[in-house]
């Protein structure tokens, strides 16, 4: 299938600024009809889906347009595309374990807080 930006800013929910930016940036490749007119396709929908997961766990700029440099060299840079993938779970689950180091105080200072309002003479 062939989407204009705004329809495809609706499937990603990314604005258009945002595709024209990473379009910019060498992070999508995008086909243009015979008026300039940007067009995507299922392709760049499958790959900005993974890019959008890529992003989630932290990854820069830097290390997509990396790994996208990469993956366009092809099978010879797998082991490279391998260590990124697991140098950025590394970060990620460090920050992960920071969340849950401050979940555990929130969890804390909730439960301190029930018992003193559970035991507080001032009611509400």
């Amino acid at each position: 299938m062939a989407y204009k930006i705004h329809e495809f800013s609706k499937m990603t929910g990314l604005t258009p600024y945002t595709l024209r930016f990473y379009e910019k940036e060498g992070l999508i490749t995008v086909k243009r009809d015979l008026n300039n007119i940007r067009i995507y396709d299922d392709r760049n929908k499958e790959w900005i889906d993974f890019f959008m997961h890529l992003k989630k766990t932290g990854m820069t700029i830097e290390d997509l347009k990396q790994y996208l440099i990469w993956w366009h060299e092809g099978e010879a840079t797998n082991q490279n595309r391998l260590d990124l993938l697991k140098k950025q779970k590394q970060i990620a689950l460090e920050e992960m374990k920071q969340i849950q180091e401050g979940i555990d105080m929130l969890d804390y200072k909730i439960g301190v807080y029930t018992e003193r309002v559970k035991n507080s003479p001032i009611k509400k």
